[in-house]
């Protein structure tokens, strides 16, 4: 079945279901369910007062409940899964360039999925970064590192496929 939709005056198609696809929303799944298994457990061993905010050398400048780490967790959580379903819409990628050859459409895809595995894993970095002891930001640096890495990696990549 074909949806067509308008971006910049270019009509893009959703994708099919591919077995990489399939593959990645199995492992987000699973994914997701050990990192929301783990945060809960987190929560669960944390002290009373935990770090909601940290400054810009890495210390810990707010204090709250180790529940209030969840409203982040799950914002970033259901991006994430917004993210694996955009997978499906290549086309609505905004990208510096139009999105127009199938090697483009197969990265982009790629890229999505690749992002919504790491935003999980940025739920954790964050859970793990205010909930356990000693509070240190560098997880949190590292995953934003990582996405910056493979978005900058896929649009190159994208670019050359043109």
């Amino acid at each position: 079945m074909n949806i067509f939709r308008k971006k910049n005056s270019t009509p893009t198609q959703m994708q099919s279901r591919t077995k990489e696809g399939t593959i990645f929303e199995l492992a987000f799944l699973v994914l997701a369910l050990l990192s929301w298994g783990f945060i809960v457990w987190l929560i669960s061993h944390a002290p009373s007062s935990v770090p909601t905010h940290f400054n810009a050398v890495g210390t810990p400048d707010a204090w709250g409940s180790p529940t209030s780490v969840l409203f982040i967790c799950v914002i970033i959580s259901v991006v994430g899964a917004a993210m694996l379903a955009g997978a499906y819409f290549p086309g609505t990628i905004n990208m510096p360039f139009k999105i127009e050859t199938p090697r483009q459409i197969a990265l982009g895809m790629r890229l999505m999925r690749i992002l919504a595995i790491l935003f999980l894993l940025l739920t954790v970095a964050i859970a793990a970064s205010s909930l356990m002891p000693p509070f240190r930001i560098w997880p949190i640096f590292a995953v934003v590192a990582l996405i910056l890495v493979v978005t900058f990696v896929f649009t190159w990549l994208m670019w050359r496929a043109r």
